[in-house]
C-alpha cells in the first residue's frame, strides 16, 4: 500500500437521531448515493467514489447499515467494491475502518485470502470543540494456499475535534467540525500519516485531507454529490 487513502468510503454523514440519542452518520434511506472525488497535492483529479445504502436495519436503541461502496480512477475504470458495516447503539456510532484503506492497493491482494480483526471507529452523537475521540486498530492477514504472505495493522490515534469551520464544495457551503488524526501502517515496514476530516452536522463528512509525516499535502477529497 502505498499511502492510506484517508477519505476512502469514510462516508457523507447525515445525522439520525433516534432512541438513547443515537446519531447515525449516514443517510438513513435505502439507496441513497453519496459522491466524493479525489485529488492529488496537484489538485489533479485522482479518483472518485460512490456509496449506496444498500440495506437499513432498525432496533428500538439500534440502526445499522450495510453500504456498497465502490471506486474508479481517474478515467472512470472501476478499481472494485466492496462492502461496508456501519451501526450505532446507545448513543455511539462505529464506522468501518475500511474506510481507511486504499481501493487501488488492495486491487493487488484481490486473488488472496483475508481475515479481519478489530476494524471500528467510534463516533459521540455529540461532538464538542477539544473533545478527543478513541483510536482505533484495523488487523489484516494476506494468505494463500493455507500460506500467510503477508500482516498489515492500522491504527487510527490522536482523533481531537480541532474547530468549527466553514467548508466549501460543489455540494454547496457547509459549517463543519473539523477532526484531526494520526494513521499508522505496519506491514514489516512502518508508514505514518496525518488526516483532517471535516464534518457537518446535516451532511456528514463534507472533506477530507492527508498529509505525509512532513505536513505536506497528499490528496484531498470532498463531497461532490448526494442523492436521496
Amino acid at each position: 500500500m502505498k499511502k492510506i487513502c484517508a477519505f476512502l468510503f469514510f462516508a457523507a454523514l447525515m445525522p439520525l437521531t433516534f432512541g438513547q440519542d443515537c446519531k447515525f452518520y449516514y443517510p438513513a434511506v435505502e439507496n441513497a448515493q453519496l459522491e466524493y472525488k479525489t485529488f492529488d497535492k496537484k489538485n489533479k483529479l485522482s479518483g472518485t467514489s460512490i456509496q449506496r445504502i444498500k440495506e437499513i436495519k432498525r432496533g428500538p436503541a439500534s440502526m445499522a447499515a450495510t453500504i456498497e461502496a465502490e471506486s474508479f480512477d481517474a478515467k472512470g475504470a472501476s478499481q472494485g467494491k466492496v462492502e461496508l458495516q456501519a451501526r450505532c447503539e446507545k448513543g455511539v456510532f462505529y464506522v468501518d475502518m475500511k474506510n481507511y484503506l486504499n481501493p487501488q492497493s488492495m486491487e493487488s491482494y484481490k486473488d488472496m485470502e483475508m481475515s479481519m480483526e478489530g476494524g471500528t471507529l467510534e463516533m459521540p452523537s455529540k461532538l464538542n470543540v477539544g473533545d478527543v475521540l478513541k483510536p482505533g486498530d484495523l488487523k489484516m492477514s494476506f494468505s494463500a494456499n493455507g500460506m500467510t504472505l503477508m500482516n498489515m495493522v492500522i491504527n487510527i490515534s490522536n482523533r481531537k475535534v480541532e474547530a468549527i469551520e466553514d467548508v466549501t464544495t460543489d455540494a454547496g457551503t457547509f459549517s463543519c467540525y473539523k477532526i484531526s488524526f494520526d494513521a499508522t501502517t505496519k506491514m514489516g515496514f512502518t508508514m505514518t500519516s496525518k488526516g483532517v476530516e471535516y464534518y457537518n452536522d446535516d451532511i456528514g463528512m463534507v472533506k477530507s485531507e492527508t498529509y505525509d509525516k512532513k505536513g505536506e499535502l497528499l490528496s484531498t477529497t470532498m463531497l461532490s454529490a448526494l442523492k436521496k
